[in-house]
């Protein structure tokens, strides 16, 4: 088989696991109006639950990262998905508000290997002048499964009740199992790869290095660089607008503009279309400037600059004369999100060797995944007592603030020297 055609497949597993992985992180948000009733729950109970969710995820994202690293993409990959799919299921069983927020957590726990493996994936897989595209491709399955979600799971609840609708999600994981085990290794030693072709791979890639013989070694050898707290800081402010509109855009449709189930699975789908356009855009644009001759840092942080001017939107959510205007604008933000999102990950790609990205990774989504904790659990305590008004406005000005740290705090896009070269396991 052909390089370009294996790395097709390669970013086509990559991003159906991002989708089957935000499919079963969104079932709850597009049945909430239903669990309302179904087991109590208030907006505080829901902003409990979430919390939840994101303390666990963010808990785990350094130690997956850092097993990750050692013990491979291919295994710590399939792994993760086969534990997220199985706390998917569990959610079915759930009584009330603190049954549900267990399974949730567990939920959080396993779904932290996917980014830290799949970028890893994309770094080994793909050279830097089209891994903008290749990050966009790989976190778009995360807008195609909110698209998904909606009208899947309202469809699945609809017909066959709230529960059946956590089973099926669920188990769509094992399916992608199979096919990752069939396809996925590095590409110094597939299978289906010429010699040639691996020779291709090399020279485009550079040298491959071995997993690290200590676990954590990739974690201590990062963790004193500018580039990660720049990172870190960067994504901890920036990410909560996204974790807003997947958590709550549901709910504000059915209380805020007096959505039915119905109308959620019919509409609501819409700006998650929109972040995925924008992380294709946000993609092409960045590596043509990289392929023009420009800089780095001019290429990732001028289409970032731009997603963070469109993520503003936010702010003219509630005013909103209609549902139909108020649903636009937040298409806005999120296409805005989308553009930034592709080009966070690229970013990590251009600064961190291969073999330190699990680890990387793993720091800055936890950074990210506790800012976006504390923030849920804030706008749950803010809509019961003040609606969603003052929750858009913050949201609408997350990402300038962000900027600066991406700016001044980061600085030049630098890349971390490479260790010894050695061969890869």
């Amino acid at each position: 088989m052909r390089l370009g055609t294996l790395r097709g497949l390669v970013l086509a597993l990559l991003f159906l696991s991002t989708v089957i992985n935000y499919v079963d992180r969104q079932a709850l948000s597009v049945l909430l109006p239903t669990l309302r009733g179904e087991l109590g729950l208030s907006s505080s109970d829901y902003g409990m639950i979430t919390t939840v969710f994101m303390l666990a995820y963010a808990l785990a994202q350094i130690p997956v990262g850092m097993w990750i690293d050692r013990i491979g993409t291919r295994i710590g990959f399939g792994v993760s998905i086969v534990a997220w799919s199985l706390a998917a299921v569990l959610h079915a069983l759930a009584r009330g508000p603190w049954t549900l927020g267990l399974f949730r957590g567990l939920l959080g726990l396993s779904e932290a290997g996917n980014w830290p493996a799949g970028t890893k994936a994309v770094a080994c897989w793909f050279p830097q002048h089209r891994r903008a595209l290749a990050m966009a491709v790989f976190d778009s399955g995360s807008a195609v499964g909110a698209v998904a979600a909606p009208p899947l799971v309202a469809l699945l609840a609809l017909n066959f009740g709230w529960r059946a609708a956590f089973v099926v999600t669920g188990l769509a994981g094992f399916g992608w199992l199979a096919a990752w085990l069939l396809i996925y290794d590095s590409p110094e030693k597939h299978p289906w790869l010429s010699a040639e072709d691996r020779a291709k791979a090399a020279r485009e890639l550079g040298p491959v290095r071995a997993k690290p013989p200590v676990f954590g070694e990739p974690f201590r050898r990062i963790v004193g660089t500018r580039q990660l707290w720049g990172l870190l800081v960067t994504r901890m402010v920036a990410t909560p607008v996204w974790w807003f509109y997947v958590f709550w855009l549901p709910d504000y449709l059915s209380q805020g503009r007096g959505f039915s189930l119905q109308e959620i699975g019919f509409y609501g789908w819409i700006p998650y279309l929109t972040v995925d356009l924008g992380k294709m855009a946000g993609g092409a644009v960045s590596d043509a400037l990289l392929g023009r001759g420009h800089s780095v840092t001019r290429a990732r942080k001028s289409v970032m600059l731009v997603g963070a001017l469109a993520m503003m939107g936010g702010l003219q959510v509630v005013g909103a004369a209609t549902p139909a205007a108020a649903i636009g604008w937040v298409c806005v933000a999120t296409f805005g999100f989308g553009m930034w999102s592709a080009n966070i990950l690229a970013l990590h790609a251009d600064v961190f060797p291969a073999e330190t990205m699990g680890s990387a990774v793993g720091t800055t989504l936890m950074a990210a995944s506790l800012g976006g904790a504390a923030f849920t659990f804030a706008v749950g305590k803010v809509v019961d007592r003040a609606g969603y008004a003052p929750v858009f406005w913050v949201v609408g000005s997350l990402a300038m603030i962000a900027c600066l740290s991406l700016f001044f705090w980061l600085g030049p896009v630098k890349r971390i020297p490479e260790t010894d070269v050695t061969s890869t396991g």
